[in-house]
């Protein structure tokens, strides 16, 4: 109880305390391999690393929703949509998260285009506003640029950088910085039913995170993950399922001090889907 006051409490007198968090979402799949996102290739990139909706191949539309330690107040929940087009992949977006006396909301739009079969490269375009129950709204903008390079077919380099411009958004009596955020990670696909990813990231307020993770597709309507990140660990685990045109993911992490973080995720497709992508 001590412990969920406290974070509320920062989370209103500091309002960017836990700004990372606040503007790094994530789709559960994400959630259960460690929180690893530059390397990640579907609807939910558009949140890490833009250039992972090249991995979209159909007109598709993401839900999920995140409640970190299981606290409902701190939750966010997030939709988006992809189109790829022969021009390159457009995307949009918004989430949000926090509760009443404390909202953050975020909402965007994306372009990604694959150069070759070698290279993906991206760009977005962001809007954060922080409302603030007893003093109004507040907001700014940012740009997220990403990259992800495919040296072979079974190996994926990701590299993303947030807020690049150092953007700040404007309260009545200061200025507070948006968090620049690094990340780099690889994937190694030894086999088709097997994938193994690793990632760095990097709050330029923080030390670096290191991420590792795993899955395994042992049917071809199935994905199993798992992954740990962190000092103080933090394991997690999820799976995904696909059936026509959905597919659903379920994560859960488990931090030494603060507890169980839960989410779920829904993917829609306007084409019927006939296996779990793996490669996500």
């Amino acid at each position: 109880m001590k412990l969920f006051f406290f974070i509320i409490a920062a989370g209103i007198v500091f309002p960017f305390s836990s700004t990372a968090q606040e503007i790094n979402y994530s789709g559960a799949g994400s959630l259960s391999t460690g929180g690893i996102s530059s390397v990640e290739r579907n609807i939910f990139s558009v949140f890490s690393n833009p250039a992972g909706i090249t991995g979209v191949k159909h007109p598709s539309v993401g839900i999920s929703y995140i409640c970190p330690y299981n606290i409902t107040k701190l939750s966010n929940r997030s939709v988006s949509a992809v189109a790829p087009t022969r021009l390159g992949h457009f995307s949009a977006y918004y989430a949000q998260s926090g509760y009443s006396l404390s909202l953050m909301n975020l909402f965007g739009a994306s372009y990604a285009r694959t150069f070759g079969s070698v290279v993906s490269a991206s760009l977005s375009f962001n809007g954060i506003r922080h409302r603030l129950d007893y003093s109004g709204s507040y907001g700014g903008f940012f740009a997220t640029a990403g990259i992800q390079i495919f040296p072979s077919g079974k190996v994926t380099l990701g590299f993303f950088i947030k807020n690049f411009s150092r953007s700040k958004i404007s309260y009545p009596d200061r200025k507070e910085d948006i968090p620049v955020l690094f990340a780099g990670g690889i994937s190694w696909y030894p086999a088709e039913q097997v994938g193994l990813s690793a990632e760095i990231e990097k709050d330029d307020r923080f030390d670096p995170v290191y991420k590792f993770g795993m899955f395994y597709k042992p049917v071809h309507f199935l994905v199993l993950r798992g992954g740990v990140k962190g000092t103080p660990v933090e394991i997690s685990f999820g799976a995904g399922y696909v059936s026509g045109f959905f597919s659903i993911d379920i994560g859960m992490a488990y931090h030494q001090q603060l507890g169980i973080t839960s989410g779920a995720s829904l993917r829609l497709s306007l084409v019927k889907q006939h296996s779990a992508v793996s490669k996500e």
